[in-house]
């Protein structure tokens, strides 16, 4: 596979295009939940929780743009929003940039005009509550009144780390009240295929808490297995 070429240079440039999951299969995840997510990729993917969406009931899904931006810089940011298509998400490291906001209610007014899916963002934003009026999806740290600058350097469409994730331009993006979840863009397939199957055995389990089975079939198993019930001793069950 040919290698993308690089604008610019590493670490202050951008990569232009990238491939991405088939759209159709994107489109599967509008309703899925990260927790969904993480269980049907052996619980990984989760990032850091105190990444969380800017006011609840907030949900974002689809490809991501990667911003890896240094401390206290947003100029790079920009240009990603300049390279997003339609319902991708932008995905932005600040390397450590705690007390300054790289967005605001500008960017997001930008950001709905371009119609991309959401911003994920280990860092800090500001503009708060207008943010929270025009409805558009961001998870962040929290917030803060001081803008940064725009100088750079910083690098668009890299491979990064968010949130304790690595994330990849083109990996897929999930997250809710409980977080946020990246799913590797050749894993999509099976990670969806996993989350039906999840499906239909929460419904047989909500069937069967319905009909009066209210704990799990295989709690008394685990319980013998592990040697907690009465008369049975664990070293027995090692024989």
């Amino acid at each position: 596979m040919k290698e993308p070429s690089i604008i610019g240079g590493i670490g202050f440039g951008f990569i232009e295009t990238f491939d991405r999951a088939d759209a159709a299969l994107i489109q599967q995840l509008q309703h899925a939940s990260s927790t969904d997510v993480t269980d049907s990729q052996n619980r990984t993917g989760a990032m850091d929780p105190g990444i969380k969406p800017l006011g609840s009931g907030k949900r974002v899904w689809g490809s991501a743009v990667t911003v890896d931006l240094p401390a206290n810089d947003n100029l790079m940011l920009y240009k990603a929003l300049q390279l997003a298509r339609p319902g991708d998400v932008l995905v932005v490291n600040t390397n450590g940039g705690q007390r300054r906001a790289v967005w605001g209610e500008l960017m997001t007014h930008t950001a709905m005009a371009l119609a991309l899916g959401g911003l994920v963002v280990d860092g800090i934003v500001r503009d708060g509550a207008a943010i929270r009026r025009l409805d558009f999806p961001v998870f962040c740290r929290g917030t803060a009144p001081v803008s940064v600058e725009k100088n750079g350097p910083g690098f668009v469409n890299g491979e990064m780390t968010c949130g304790g994730v690595v994330v990849r331009p083109g990996d897929l993006v999930v997250g809710d009240d409980d977080g946020v979840v990246i799913i590797q863009r050749e894993g999509l397939s099976s990670v969806l295929d996993k989350m039906k199957q999840t499906e239909q055995w929460e419904i047989k389990r909500k069937e069967e808490i319905a009909r009066g089975q209210a704990l799990p079939a295989w709690l008394d198993s685990v319980m013998r297995e592990k040697g907690l019930v009465p008369g049975i001793k664990k070293e027995r069950l090692l024989e």
